[in-house]
């Protein structure tokens, strides 16, 4: 419980203070493409379903971002960090 807390304000640090720091839509995309990457190598205890959404999320935010549609790109990633918050605080 204690550590799934933590983990959710993490989250939600990292996502608050995203923004403070990215100059645009590009760097914001990019670093919530690190932060996605970053809780799935860590969150050992996603299930299938979570983690194939998130990894589905990823691969389109990674698309958007080839085609330099940034804005869709931050979308969802900040989709898919909140699917893991989510699953996280659910457990």
């Amino acid at each position: 419980m204690k550590r799934s807390a933590l983990a959710g304000l993490l989250i939600i640090a990292t996502m608050l203070a995203s923004p403070a720091f990215a100059s645009n839509d590009s760097d914001q995309c990019v670093m919530n493409l690190q932060a996605v990457n970053n809780k799935l190598a860590s969150a050992a205890t996603l299930d299938a379903a979570t983690k194939g959404v998130v990894i589905t999320k990823t691969e389109q935010a990674k698309a958007a971002h080839n085609a330099n549609n940034d804005k869709e790109c931050v979308s969802l990633t900040q989709q898919a960090l909140q699917d893991i918050q989510s699953h996280m605080n659910s457990q």
